[in-house]
């Protein structure tokens, strides 16, 4: 270990700035000198890509650091993340949706214990519905194929600055969304955390006497510095964090369950094509209502299906509309002759996406569910990647696609199935989780319910915590934000009775 180059020792570093990383940072700050270190950088108003070109300049490497997104490619499946100042807030939606309470039957934490987290991070996330969902065309479309199963969705976006453009992903350029740079992480920063953007974590050495030695790295300098800290808390998101974990296995062993039984929180995507009902698939607005829908399980179990009324990202519209206009004729479903306006439609849509073209009447698919969580991490050079070849066929995907057909008996339109099935192609997700769950022992857990490291040798880490996704046990089958935030929540409480006896 190289000597540290800062003598003094933080209390707590946090490693990540999305909706772990910033929750704890934010309530820790008062109580401790804390640092923050982000991998990304911050994004302003203003910089975020608009087109294909530019996404792709600002793809994340090695080479590019300063890149905004990336994916990593597994046996079966490939997952995207974002890297930046408050993580994937910078480029999502902002759904904030809470899971079912049956999704925590078989948790070590109950959902009346997490009931008041949520509530508490609510507070400072602060989402609301879109004011003008109704006039989108999607809450009518979803009350005729599935009566009484609508739940809107409620947004971190400041409405009256939002000019529904359709570029929440992957960044809004209107500073309408409220991400977590403006909420948790402004609110550390004001308490005095410091917060390093830039700046990798490449490794974690245990001190003797207790604490951490910390490697940092500039990712604009390559510059590297060794820092020091008693506490520390791995939020790095999902991928993030493995690589980590398994950088640092000979020096902080994890358990067996180390990247064992990983969720992609049943990610997917389909189309229902040209349908008779005007929809808004055109417009990219944010994505502002969905359909739960609970799945009968092979166990007897419920399991939640959310269909959200999706948003092709204005950057890729007039790909997305020419893509599917020839895809439709290929792979769609039923193969019925199309008509002569269906034909001008689809043209339409090859020559430029607008409110006459097919995409216009056309169901983006897109789904969350709760899948059984077979996949498997897979440790490369380059980084953690989730391989499970079977993913399409989980059983929760497979009850979604004969809704899907369903819809289309009902109401007409082609089926353009899961991009999943189609030649050469895999599933994507954007919500992995898992690989360190938590639980109630080293035999079926990483950490136990309040993060803390478990030693397989027995007992804890001291002062090693893991707060993301990936402490999760299983699928949500909703956008998992708002529930890393509450978990967080719970954490920081323990942390904040633990500085306390010091």
């Amino acid at each position: 270990m190289a000597g540290a180059s800062e003598h003094s020792m933080w209390d707590v570093l946090v490693i990540g700035s999305g909706y772990a990383g910033s929750v704890i940072a934010a309530r820790l700050a008062p109580r401790c000198r804390l640092l923050v270190a982000e991998r990304g950088r911050r994004w302003q108003s203003g910089e975020f890509p608009e087109g294909v070109v530019d996404l792709a300049r600002n793809y994340y490497s090695q080479r590019s650091p300063a890149g905004l997104w990336a994916v990593r490619l597994g046996e079966g499946t490939g997952t995207a993340f974002a890297s930046a100042l408050g993580g994937s807030s910078a480029v999502n939606y902002g759904i904030t949706s809470r899971p079912d309470d049956h999704v925590f039957a078989d948790w070590p934490i109950s959902a009346a214990e997490l009931a008041p987290y949520f509530d508490r991070s609510r507070q400072v996330l602060r989402p609301e519905p879109n004011p003008i969902a109704h006039q989108l065309g999607d809450q009518a479309f979803l009350d005729l194929v599935e009566p009484g199963r609508r739940v809107d969705l409620e947004n971190t976006i400041d409405w009256e600055r939002c000019t529904q453009c359709g570029r929440c992903v992957p960044g809004c350029n209107h500073g309408a969304k409220r991400t977590l740079a403006e909420t948790y992480l402004a609110t550390a920063t004001t308490a005095g955390a410091e917060i390093r953007t830039s700046t990798e974590v490449r490794s974690i050495e245990p001190i003797d006497g207790g604490g951490y030695a910390v490697e940092l790295r500039d990712t604009g300098t390559g510059e590297t510095a060794w820092m020091k800290a008693r506490r520390v808390v791995l939020a790095a998101g999902t991928l993030g964090t493995l690589d980590l974990v398994w950088r640092m296995r000979d020096r902080i062993p994890a358990g067996p369950m180390l990247g064992k039984r990983m969720s992609l929180n049943g990610d997917g995507l389909a189309f229902l094509y040209d349908t008779p009902h005007a929809l808004s698939s055109h417009s990219g607005a944010p994505i502002s209502t969905s359909v739960r829908i609970p799945f009968a399980a092979a166990d007897g179990t419920t399991r939640t299906l959310m269909v959200m009324s999706g948003r092709v990202p204005m950057a890729a519209m007039r790909f997305a509309g020419a893509a599917l206009a020839l895809l439709s004729g290929t792979v769609g479903e039923p193969r019925a002759r199309a008509t002569s306006g269906a034909w001008l439609r689809r043209l339409r849509d090859l020559a430029g996406v607008d409110a006459r073209g097919a995409l216009s009447r056309s169901f983006m698919y897109k789904l969350d569910a709760q899948d059984e969580a077979k996949g498997q991490a897979r440790f490369t050079p380059h980084g953690t990647v989730i391989d499970w070849p079977g993913y399409a066929d989980d059983p929760i995907l497979v009850f979604a696609e004969q809704r899907l057909r369903a819809w289309a008996a009902r109401v007409g339109g082609r089926v353009v199935p899961n991009i999943a099935r189609l030649p050469g192609m895999r599933s994507f997700s954007v919500h992995p989780l898992g690989g360190c769950r938590m639980g109630t022992s080293v035999d079926d857990a990483v950490v136990d319910t309040f993060g803390r490291w478990l030693d397989p040798r027995g007992g804890l880490h001291p002062g090693l915590r893991i707060v993301d996704g990936s402490i999760l046990p299983g699928s949500l089958g909703v956008p998992p934000s708002w529930t890393i935030a509450a978990l967080a929540e719970r954490v920081a409480d323990d942390m904040l009775s633990e500085l306390a006896t010091e």
